[in-house]
């Protein structure tokens, strides 16, 4: 039950679908014909992550997620030393529900870039997912706990949130290794966290609550309580929303393609928002989608948060 609105809360995602010309026609096909539409398309896009993923999401709307899975681990073997991709196809897996399979995945990105410490915190929250508690607070308290570079200034405080949240759903976890000052857990009604990613590249994102006011990096506190975290201008996030007392009514969640100084796959950037409800409580629930955003300036609405009034 939330803290402030003492009512149901429900997570929307705003569908994603893809509308280049191989979406389209993949779309349009039967069941029984579409792989082999996609086998006819794949040699004209063997080095774009961008046909994969689109083709893949085709898939799984259409029910067929055995055939997207499949057509997911292209991306693996494209390059098995890119992090980039690596951290793309982690991020499907997760949103796909298969984070089993993300997993050795995100440890490869952890070995081939222990510096950056969005490797870390990644890692640690898919090894919550899958139910090893113990890990998923070692690999958090290393992102927590190590010096970064300051570009990644404050990601250190979401990740010990997380820490704390993964403390609270787990009792009897030993803690040990945590300095004991850091354990406190601070619920929260809701929560969304966007991460992407490209290198160098300015993500921004924007909640709006129903009061119509919008917390973002321009106005990181709202009147409700809402808090934003640092903006991060070159990296890889994440940004956090935390509310800890949601009023009844519609919270838009929205991301902003602000810009970007280096393009390293494509001229997309792959964006993962986590939207989550009574964050740090027994009944968390976690709601992932992956997109792509195009252009600078691009603003997107991707989800949004309905709170029930009180019974």
């Amino acid at each position: 039950m939330l803290a402030g609105a003492e009512g149901s809360a429900s997570i929307q995602l705003r569908k994603w679908q893809p509308d280049a010309a191989y979406a389209r026609r993949l779309r349009e096909a039967d069941d029984d014909r579409r792989y082999a539409v996609y086998l006819d398309e794949r040699p004209g896009h063997l080095d774009s992550t961008a046909f994969f993923l689109d083709a893949a999401d085709v898939f799984f709307e259409k029910g067929q997620a055995e055939l997207a899975v499949r057509i997911l681990s292209n991306l693996a073997e494209m390059d098995l030393e890119n992090r980039h991709i690596l951290r793309i196809l982690a991020y499907r897996l997760n949103q796909a529900g298969e984070t089993r399979l993300a997993l050795p995945l995100l440890q490869r990105v952890r070995d081939l870039a222990p510096e950056e410490p969005q490797s870390w915190r990644d890692l640690g929250l898919a090894l919550a997912a899958v139910g090893q508690p113990r890990a998923a607070l070692d690999a958090l308290w290393e992102t927590v706990s190590r010096p970064w570079d300051e570009r990644f200034a404050d990601i250190d405080l979401i990740a010990l949130a997380e820490l704390n949240a993964l403390v609270a759903r787990n009792p009897g976890l030993d803690t040990g290794a945590v300095d004991r000052r850091l354990l406190r857990n601070l619920p929260l009604d809701l929560r969304a966290v966007l991460a992407w990613d490209s290198d160098n590249t300015d993500m921004d994102l924007w909640v709006i609550d129903p009061n119509g006011e919008k917390t973002y990096y321009g106005q990181p506190q709202s009147y409700q309580g809402g808090r934003l975290s640092r903006d991060f201008t070159a990296g890889y996030g994440p940004e956090a929303f935390s509310l800890k007392t949601a009023r009844p009514g519609r919270y838009e969640v929205r991301v902003q393609f602000y810009g970007q100084r280096q393009q390293v796959l494509s001229p997309y950037t792959t964006v993962m928002l986590r939207l989550t409800t009574g964050f740090g409580r027994p009944g968390q629930k976690d709601e992932d989608i992956v997109l792509r955003l195009a252009e600078a300036k691009d603003d997107v609405l991707v989800g949004s948060f309905e709170i029930g009034k009180r019974p």
